[in-house]
């Protein structure tokens, strides 16, 4: 159907989005969430993947994560061999290096983020969490529109019907990065979508990724995030078809871990979104 026939039906592009915005933020959740985060990427020949341990607490957005993947406990990296070199003003290695422990970096991440699609809410001054009966209420405070929003289609996403929306930003591009959104026609929650970057170092923040939400027990997660760009890091590395998967999403059991969750210690290393876009 074409962006004329739709909009022939009344169907408001702006209207849509507003609804997909309300829906995920009356989505609730429980008040702490264990899951396993899966890093995969190809580079050179091989396809490598490193699986962390994490916890989040969906209210505040706090998440706690084991640093060191479970790859890399089973095997620690080889000890590199060579020297280096300082010839006019560069460092130049001579013999092997190893390559990082982690593909990408370290996913401080979690599968509730909603890179800024849901409002602020509040009850009586803090978030209601899941076992509460009170109903939520939404606060929407007044502001200028972040983006310009077009119903391209209305097609079918692995069998669901969905509205398809362009989104163009009308200001801070590098901020509002959504591009595209597949939002379910029966409840307006996101199904996909296309963003204009991720996270917030290079080479993740310059190229386009795509991200999947799925249903688990009445709320939504992130399933998925991969970019079919490749990925150039320091020391000519080059990673393709990575992607972030969130697996094993459960409420937490009361049962403590079998080793320290933080956070670590070195950002240039860590993978993280926006804080402002939660």
């Amino acid at each position: 159907m074409s962006v004329a026939a739709t909009m022939s039906y009344g169907v408001d592009a702006y209207a849509l989005f507003l609804r997909t915005r309300s829906a995920l933020t009356s989505v609730q959740y429980p008040s702490r969430i264990d899951y396993t985060i899966a890093v995969r990427g190809t580079e050179g020949a091989a396809v490598r993947i490193n699986h962390y341990r994490a916890t989040c607490n969906p209210t505040d957005q706090s998440i706690r994560i084991f640093p060191i993947s479970d790859e890399e406990l089973a095997s620690p990296p080889p000890v590199p061999h060579g020297i280096n070199v300082f010839i006019q003003g560069n460092y130049e290695s001579f013999g092997r290096v190893a390559p990082p422990p982690d593909i990408i970096g370290v996913p401080v991440l979690s599968p509730t983020y909603t890179f800024g699609l849901g409002f602020n809410r509040a009850v009586n001054g803090s978030l209601r969490d899941s076992t509460s009966t009170i109903p939520t209420i939404v606060v929407v405070s007044s502001r200028v529109r972040d983006y310009s929003v077009v119903l391209l289609d209305e097609p079918n996403l692995d069998g669901v019907a969905t509205y398809h929306l362009k989104l163009t930003p009308l200001h801070s591009p590098k901020q509002n990065r959504l591009r595209e959104l597949w939002i379910d026609a029966a409840d307006y929650l996101p199904q996909r979508a296309v963003l204009a970057g991720n996270f917030t170092i290079a080479p993740l923040v310059d190229v386009p990724w795509v991200v999947n939400f799925a249903h688990f027990e009445g709320a939504l997660y992130i399933s998925r995030e991969s970019t079919a760009a490749t990925l150039h890091f320091s020391h000519r590395r080059a990673v393709q078809n990575a992607s972030i998967t969130f697996e094993d999403i459960r409420e937490h059991s009361g049962l403590e871990y079998d080793m320290p969750l933080v956070e670590p210690e070195d950002d240039n290393n860590r993978l993280v979104e926006p804080s402002s876009a939660i």
